[in-house]
């Protein structure tokens, strides 16, 4: 399983509506369409990790971005900052 990281820095004050897009549409959309979302835990009031996987992630990730539930939504709109990178598993 190919597994990415995404690290977000939040705007002041976008911590509830950020979580609310991610829990009641990102991660049951995402589990929809084949990702395990592996962990999601809060680093600060504004900083936000979260790991997910999936076997076909490109493809999987196209889908997610096309798919109109996930157009409703505008999560970025939230964030001053995102890292992403894919990550290789040691334990």
């Amino acid at each position: 399983m190919k597994v990415q990281m995404r690290r977000y820095t939040l705007k002041e004050g976008a911590r509830e509506p950020f979580q609310k897009v991610f829990l009641e549409t990102i991660v049951p959309l995402r589990q929809a369409l084949g990702f395990q979302v592996l962990g999601a835990y809060w680093l600060s009031e504004r900083e936000f990790l979260w790991f997910v996987g999936h076997e076909d992630f490109e493809e999987a990730e196209r889908a997610y971005y096309e798919h109109p539930e996930r157009q409703k939504v505008r999560p970025q709109e939230l964030l001053e900052a995102m890292d992403t990178r894919f990550v290789e598993r040691l334990l």
